[in-house]
């Protein structure tokens, strides 16, 4: 399943959703912009030395923050989580605990360090502050991000069903939101409910590359249970038809998108003709 995928899409689109505009200076505010291209280009370390140059010279209350901020995404990025986690309390301690960014970073690192109690209180913490803002998209996509914390770290399945209702019900335009009660279902080896999920996703609209990848996959991993056995070979000989139908329309699809995935290319290459 492509599900690090999806949170990761979901963490990205809510982080950029909570972007601030700076009010510091034109010098400062392009050091920023570099610096934070940096990051999205995973360059960690050349971010956390850029961010690191800036703080020397940039000392506005948002530009504190955006350093602050910036190191703390690059720290995860470089696996130094304790670190990062200093570096996001630093942000807010500028903002008088307003930043939403920092819980992000901060909970990021929680969860690498395998602290979910505390990556969950730094969610709800973003959520009580997200609560206040009138975007609905945006308390959506942090509703969605609390929900993957409670199925995937937690356990809690409760909350995370709940979570994502909220989701749902604030943008319920939203495919990505199916697409992880789709994963849920997965999960859970509904994998019939599931595929009424990722239906929807698509008549909405989700019909990249992503999306059938997702669904090639879940493809995979039906057959990979029914039959016990993760052998290409032998999930190629036991298969029905229509098994194998489905399975290559969803990979063929995806590849034609642009998938590139030397195992998906392998199996379509002994599964698929």
């Amino acid at each position: 399943m492509k599900l690090s995928i999806l949170f990761c899409a979901l963490l990205i689109a809510s982080l950029t959703s909570n972007e601030q505009t700076f009010t510091m200076g034109k010098k400062c505010h392009e050091k920023n912009a570099a610096a934070s291209n940096l990051l999205k280009e995973k360059q960690y370390q050349g971010a956390f030395d850029a961010f690191s140059a800036m703080e020397k010279s940039c000392t506005t209350k948002d530009a504190r923050e955006a350093t602050a901020n910036g190191k703390a995404e690059a720290l995860n990025g470089l696996g130094r989580y304790d670190e990062a986690i200093k570096s996001s309390d630093a942000a807010l301690k500028v903002t008088n605990n307003k930043s939403l960014m920092a819980y992000f970073q901060k909970a990021a690192a929680q969860i690498k360090l395998k602290n979910y109690d505390a990556a969950n209180e730094s969610f709800s913490k973003m959520i009580a502050l997200t609560e206040k803002n009138q975007d609905k998209k945006t308390r959506a996509s942090n509703y969605a991000l609390i929900s993957q914390l409670h199925w995937r770290y937690l356990g809690n399945k409760d909350s995370a069903n709940y979570f994502l209702d909220k989701a749902i019900a604030l943008d319920p335009s939203n495919p990505n939101f199916n697409i992880q009660r789709g994963d849920f279902l997965m999960d859970e080896k509904k994998y019939d409910e599931a595929f009424v999920e990722y239906d929807k996703a698509v008549s909405m609209g989700k019909g990249d590359m992503e999306m059938y990848d997702i669904r090639a996959s879940a493809r995979i991993k039906m057959a990979q249970d029914k039959y016990s056995t993760t052998n290409t070979q032998e999930l190629r000989s036991k298969m029905t038809p229509k098994e194998t139908e489905q399975i290559c329309t969803e990979l063929k699809k995806a590849i034609s998108l642009g998938l590139k995935d030397m195992r998906m290319d392998m199996f379509s290459s002994l599964v698929c003709k």
